[in-house]
């Protein structure tokens, strides 16, 4: 990935580069959902995820008010978080822990404060209000997000799919 390839380079020069952490960030967490979601290769998925965690994480530390590093963080944590205690167990066993309650505010923070993905920490807040059976908070967001972007007929199908229940 070319994105991958000139952050990696700026890193060799400053470690503490926040724009290639950032970039890092990005595209390390959407190749882990690449490879989760359409590969399903889950392990690998694993691997690029916390790889993904620890350039967010190293983001945060050079970088403090880079909150959009958030979502990376918040979405891992959740998702981990979310396993069957079966599963978290052997996660934990190899070292990679998540915590639900972490990750719903680690995207709270990212949907409130988040310069480039505010959006989309709203779009994950939302979906997991609707898992988590809150749908006044979905409608809240859903209806945010469709005020920001009326031309995407996405928020609207999904509140009106929200008003059927």
């Amino acid at each position: 990935m070319r994105a991958e390839e000139l952050a990696r380079r700026r890193l060799r020069t400053n470690a503490r580069d926040s724009d290639a952490l950032f970039a890092l960030t990005i595209t390390t967490g959407m190749l882990a959902d690449y490879t989760g979601l359409v590969e399903r290769r889950q392990l690998e998925s694993l691997k690029l995820t916390r790889e993904a965690e620890r350039y967010a994480e190293t983001l945060l530390t050079v970088k403090p008010d880079a909150v959009d590093a958030y979502v990376t963080l918040g979405a891992a944590n959740y998702i981990i978080g979310s396993l069957p205690a079966h599963k978290r167990f052997f996660l934990w066993l190899g070292g990679i822990r998540g915590d639900r309650l972490r990750g719903v505010m680690q995207l709270q923070m990212a949907a409130m404060e988040g310069h480039y993905l505010r959006p989309f920490a709203k779009v994950l807040l939302a979906l997991v209000a609707r898992r988590e059976d809150e749908p006044e908070l979905a409608r809240r967001l859903l209806e945010e997000l469709n005020g920001e972007f009326p031309a995407n007929p996405l928020f609207r199908r999904e509140l009106a799919l929200l008003k059927e229940k």
